[in-house]
């Protein structure tokens, strides 16, 4: 499977990801052990993040480490850190952004203790892909945001129509029945729906650029 570095062009493509079974949680279930320092965060609020953002992370280290055992050990040192870092750590903020600058920095001092081995990237690379993820989880942040406005904007009607349509799973059938008019006309519907909101969100989204 290939590991994808969305819109930077110098990498994508350049290497594969190997096949391996699921990543063990990162020491965060010894992250109260005495080889950690203790502190006062919450641990479960801790074991949830880092195992939902388990994945995200690890292709964000192999963007930049295509090497599994150097990327795996360079997560394991990353969760390390963000424990001894998580009671300072916002919970107003997207955890991941907060835990990639904390990977970028343990990738970093990687590429320093292993100066005598030849590396992919340079600096500079290093630090445009970096960039781009930056962007994009501010860029996902920005069109969540304008998503939930677009939707409390939708007449209740819509609003519900969305909600049986997507939420309760509920068969196109099943809800056209319900509604009393064809599976043809509920797409219809949906279609003009969906539309609607993306338009709404595109200009929202523009706006928050701003």
């Amino acid at each position: 499977m290939a590991v994808l570095c969305r819109g930077n062009p110098i990498i994508r493509g350049e290497y594969k990801e190997e096949r391996h079974p699921a990543l063990p949680t990162p020491v965060a279930s010894n992250a109260m052990s005495k080889n950690l320092p203790v502190n006062n965060a919450d641990p479960t609020t801790f074991v949830e993040l880092i195992v939902k953002h388990e994945r995200p992370l690890m292709r964000y280290i192999r963007c930049m480490i295509p090497h599994l055992a150097d990327a795996e050990e360079i997560y394991q040192s990353t969760a390390i850190l963000l424990w001894e870092k998580f009671a300072e750590y916002d919970p107003q903020r997207d955890f991941l952004p907060w835990a990639q600058r904390f990977a970028y920095f343990e990738i970093l001092k990687f590429r320093r203790n292993a100066a005598r081995r030849r590396m992919i990237f340079s600096e500079e690379t290093l630090q445009a892909i970096a960039d781009t993820h930056s962007a994009s989880s501010t860029t996902l942040e920005r069109r969540n945001r304008a998503l939930q406005a677009c939707l409390q904007k939708l007449p209740p009607g819509e609003r519900n129509l969305l909600r049986s349509r997507y939420e309760s799973r509920e068969t196109i059938g099943a809800v056209a029945e319900e509604l009393k008019i064809t599976a043809k006309s509920l797409y219809r519907r949906l279609d003009r729906i969906r539309e609607k909101l993306s338009q709404c969100v595109r200009h929202h989204a523009k706006l928050l650029e701003e």
